[in-house]
């Protein structure tokens, strides 16, 4: 074993660290994205670039109809009160799922913690967004908590007393065929 003896067993996790922190990164980076969307979409309401829209809309030579041209200006006005409320949404699970990725990060200190940390990276990843960029960090990262183990020690090698552990090595046949496996 090429390790010092205080290093038996111990593994590193910058991978998951690295992972985690750029998916929180992307995270903060959304949430305050999310924000200014939303505050500029606040304002639009009752503003002059909403009545120079309407006139637009109303001006439209595809849009004869009167009641397609009111059904379009609802439309309009629809998508702005609703992306308020869904910006908001989006903006209150970015945080939750940076939450839990600060957690799994902070709980990769200890490599007995690996594992939880790979389910908050999980949940980070859901709460992210199903198939978005933050998330596949997130679900990679925590990958690599689940399936990186630390080397066995070399006592953890040996039986008891300092003695090898037994071994069958000798291979048995048990069926007589003449198929054999490649």
């Amino acid at each position: 074993m090429n390790q010092a003896p205080g290093n038996y067993g111990t593994i590193k996790r910058t991978g998951e660290k690295a992972l985690g922190i750029i998916g929180s990164i992307f995270n903060v980076i959304g949430i305050i994205l999310s924000i200014i969307l939303i505050t500029s979409l606040s304002g639009f309401e009752g503003s002059q670039m909403q009545m120079q829209l309407e006139e637009e809309i109303r001006n439209d030579p595809n849009l004869t109809n009167p009641q397609d041209v009111e059904m379009t200006l609802d439309m309009v006005n629809s998508f702005v009160q609703g992306f308020d409320i869904l910006g908001w949404i989006v903006v209150v699970l970015l945080v939750v799922s940076t939450v839990f990725a600060i957690l799994a990060i902070t709980k990769l200190k200890t490599n007995e913690k690996a594992n939880t940390a790979g389910i908050f990276f999980i949940l980070a990843g859901v709460f992210a967004g199903i198939l978005s960029l933050t998330s596949i960090l997130f679900y990679i990262a925590a990958i690599m908590c689940f399936v990186r183990k630390p080397p066995l020690r070399e006592d953890e090698l040996m039986g008891y007393g300092n003695e090898p552990a037994d071994r069958n090595d000798t291979a048995t046949r048990e069926d007589d065929t003449p198929y054999r496996p490649l």
